[in-house]
C-alpha cells in the first residue's frame, strides 16, 4: 500500500500546455445563489467527506476566525532565501505580501476545511535531510517536489471547484511552494516572469505565504495534530518512531 501511495504522491506527471480537451472537463451541476444555511452546513460536510476520499487522511471544519496569522510568515521566503525564491511569478519578490491586506482578506471567509495528508516513512527522506536539497538541484529531486505539490494540492483544488459550483464562488485552496516546480516542471524558467504571460493561467496561484500570512504549524499544533520541525538539518531517523510526518492543506470555502 505505501508503494502505491509513495508513486501517487511523489512520481505523477505534470500538467500539459494548453486548454483542456472539451471531454477532459467534468459536469458539475450548478448550485443556486443564494443558497440557505441549512445548504451551507451540508455543503462543509461534503467537502469534508470528498477531501478524505481524495486521499487526505483528516480534516476538520473550523472558523476561519481560529486560523493563526503572523505577519514574521513574510519575513521566511527571503530570510533566509527560500530555494524558490525569485524563481516563479506567484512567489516574491515577483509577488509581495502585505500583513494588512492579508488579515483583510482573511477575515472575508468565515469557515475552511484544513486538512491532512500523512507521508510514508519511506518518503519522509525526500521531505526532510540532507536528501531534501535534491528537490531544487537535480531533475529527478525537482519531480519528485512537483509531484509532492499536486497530489496534495489537487485533492484540494476538487474541492474548490465542487464549492465554486456550489455557489461559493469565492472558495480557494491555498497553493504552498514555488508553482514553477507544480506546473512548469518542464520548464526551465518561468514564462510569467519573462514574458509576463503564465503558462498555466488557470492552475497557478499566488504564494499562500505571501497572501494570508498564515501560521501552519501553530494551526495544526492548535487543532491537536503534533508536529516536529522540518528541514534539511534533521535525518529522517531523528524523528520518534511514532511520530508521522504530514501535508497540510486549507480551503477557505465562505
Amino acid at each position: 500500500m505505501n508503494k502505491d501511495i509513495l508513486r501517487k504522491m511523489f512520481d505523477n506527471p505534470p500538467p500539459k500546455v494548453g486548454i483542456p480537451a472539451a471531454k477532459a472537463i467534468p459536469r458539475i451541476s450548478p448550485g443556486r445563489v443564494p443558497y440557505s444555511h441549512e445548504e451551507l452546513e451540508n455543503h462543509l460536510q461534503k467537502y469534508l467527506a470528498m477531501i478524505k476520499a481524495k486521499g487526505a487522511d483528516d480534516a476538520r471544519i473550523i472558523n476561519c476566525r481560529n486560523i493563526p496569522q503572523d505577519p514574521r510568515v513574510l519575513l521566511k521566503c527571503s530570510h533566509p532565501k527560500c530555494p524558490g525564491y525569485g524563481v516563479s511569478g506567484s512567489c516574491p519578490p515577483h509577488c509581495g505580501g502585505d500583513f494588512q491586506k492579508a488579515k483583510e482578506y482573511l477575515k472575508a471567509y468565515t469557515w475552511a476545511i484544513v486538512y491532512r495528508v500523512n507521508i510514508p516513512a519511506e518518503g519522509r527522506k525526500y521531505i526532510c535531510g540532507p536528501d531534501s536539497l535534491l528537490c531544487y538541484s537535480t531533475k529527478e529531486g525537482r519531480h519528485r517536489l512537483g509531484s509532492f505539490q499536486r497530489y496534495c494540492h489537487g485533492m484540494g483544488d476538487e474541492v474548490e471547484s465542487a464549492a465554486f459550483y456550489d455557489g461559493h464562488y469565492f472558495a480557494i485552496n491555498l497553493h504552498f511552494g514555488p508553482c514553477l516546480t507544480s506546473l512548469c516542471e518542464e520548464f526551465d524558467h518561468c514564462q510569467e516572469i519573462k514574458a509576463g504571460v503564465c503558462r498555466f493561467p488557470t492552475l497557478a496561484k499566488p504564494s499562500v505565504e505571501q497572501t494570508f500570512c498564515i501560521d501552519l504549524i501553530r494551526l495544526a499544533t492548535n487543532i491537536g495534530w503534533e508536529h516536529y520541525i522540518m528541514g534539511f538539518c534533521p535525518q529522517p531517523q531523528d524523528f520518534p518512531p511514532e511520530f508521522v510526518s504530514y501535508f497540510i492543506g486549507l480551503i477557505l470555502i465562505e
